[in-house]
């Protein structure tokens, strides 16, 4: 990681001043992301109590999602992690689809519960693939500058961590991306066997059965991407150490 006073002497006052604006906004979008996905639980007409822990369990992907995103997208707002030009627009672009998720997680969370339109319930499916593609996306493409940045100056366990989990992001951005393109028609009471589904509350058999891709995506693809790069990490490490040394 850069030092503080280097960190200052690239950055200008109009630099910092905007730094903290988008610091303060993308701050609340978030927040605001989480309440209102939560209160959106509040209006559903829920008559059981298997949907209505489904209906909390699908909220919690999605809080897991917002909450790890935030946890490394802000370290774009640290005096030691400063990134210029189009990051910022990536930063813009991330709270817009932040500050709207809400939305496509009522209404899934309706449409499953009610069935009552499938095109509107695809199009909310699509909008929620494409905001849970660009948080993880933005994860990744962070970590990767982030860890450019800091190349010759962070501590090897520091770089090592922003890259296992950047490649790791950016691989579920991906798998979410093309889960938004897949197919909506068939759903997981299609593809699950009836003994197994029937240990499901019923909420998720109208879920389409892309989700399933997004799970087979992060074991398969995501998670043996950051153990993949963390080994050769590891595997460079002494070249590393010989050139701070």
């Amino acid at each position: 990681m850069v030092s503080e006073e280097s960190g200052e002497a690239k950055e200008s006052l109009h630099h910092r001043s905007e730094r903290h604006a988008i610091y303060v906004i993308i701050d609340a979008v978030f927040g605001l992301s989480l309440g209102l996905g939560a209160f959106s639980l509040t209006e559903l007409p829920i008559s059981r109590s298997q949907d209505l822990f489904a209906a909390i369990g699908f909220f919690g992907f999605s809080y897991f999602v917002i909450f790890m995103s935030w946890m490394v997208i802000r370290r774009h707002f640290e005096d030691g992690y400063t990134v210029y030009g189009s990051v910022n627009m990536i930063l813009f672009l991330t709270g817009f689809f932040v500050a709207i998720m809400p939305i496509p997680i009522r209404i899934i969370l309706m449409q499953s519960i009610e069935p009552s339109s499938s095109e509107v319930f695809e199009a909310a499916f699509k909008l929620y693939s494409f905001c849970l593609c660009d948080v993880t996306l933005t994860m990744g493409i962070l970590s990767f500058a982030f860890a450019k940045q800091s190349w010759k100056v962070a501590p090897w366990k520091d770089l090592v961590h922003l890259l296992d989990e950047g490649v790791g992001a950016f691989a579920m951005g991906l798998v979410f991306l093309i889960s938004a393109f897949m197919p909506f028609e068939t759903l997981i009471k299609d593809v699950l066997d009836p003994d197994i589904l029937s240990f499901l509350p019923s909420m998720f058999a109208n879920f389409p059965s892309n989700i399933g891709f997004w799970f087979l995506g992060g074991f398969a693809i995501a998670l043996p991407a950051a153990i993949i790069t963390r080994i050769i990490l590891w595997l460079k490490r002494p070249e590393k150490q010989q050139a701070i040394s």
